[in-house]
């Protein structure tokens, strides 16, 4: 974890365009991480393209996913997925929602994740499916009320890697580099490629 806000913000920022940049998230996904002060607090940008997510744009949440003040800017309304996971699971530091093109096949048709090679093996094999219709029927496939990040949260249970039908994929770590491997993207700044969540 960053020992300052001001270092949570900056590699905060930097994790938003990394994976913006290599494709991993759209206009549409986001990366939370958990205060480095406040474990009942965590840190989420402005509802913004990630690729343009600079440290000035974080608003800080409480774990019921509620803005400590207005931020006077528009929010990401899944933001329940970080809150209700940082609730549920006190060692992750770093929650991404995102959905990545190359999961899309699998969350049409249920197909279970295998992986290929060493960097997709973190995220397990045959990890969790969440179907939001089982809980919630027809809705508008978001995940915006505290139950449905509460239904997801449980479905990740202890693994780090939820796959969620015909919507996305949610990867949880114990810090933002820890974020990286599941995500697929290259630990290049760590000093050994062992993952340790």
């Amino acid at each position: 974890m960053p020992n300052t806000l001001a270092e949570a913000r900056q590699e905060l920022a930097l994790a938003n365009q990394i994976v913006a940049n290599e494709g991993v998230i759209d206009a549409f996904g986001h990366v939370s991480m958990r205060h480095p002060d406040d474990p009942s607090r965590y840190l989420l940008s402005r509802s913004r393209a990630p690729e343009l997510v600079t440290p000035d744009d974080f608003i800080e949440y409480d774990l019921e996913s509620q803005p400590l003040r207005d931020p006077g800017v528009g929010q990401y309304s899944e933001r329940v997925i970080h809150g209700e996971i940082y609730k549920a699971r006190p060692e992750v530091n770093s929650v991404c929602h995102h959905h990545c093109p190359a999961f899309m096949p699998l969350l049409a048709t249920g197909t279970d994740y295998m992986p290929i090679f060493h960097l997709g093996a973190v995220g397990g094999v045959r990890p969790p499916f969440w179907d939001q219709r089982d809980e919630f029927g027809d809705t508008n496939m978001l995940v915006v009320r505290p139950e449905e990040g509460a239904s997801l949260a449980r479905a990740l249970g202890k693994h780090w890697m939820v796959l969620m039908m015909r919507h996305g994929v949610t990867v949880a770590g114990t810090s933002v580099s820890r974020l990286r491997v599941p995500l697929g993207l290259s630990p290049r700044e760590t000093p050994s490629t062992k993952y340790e969540p």
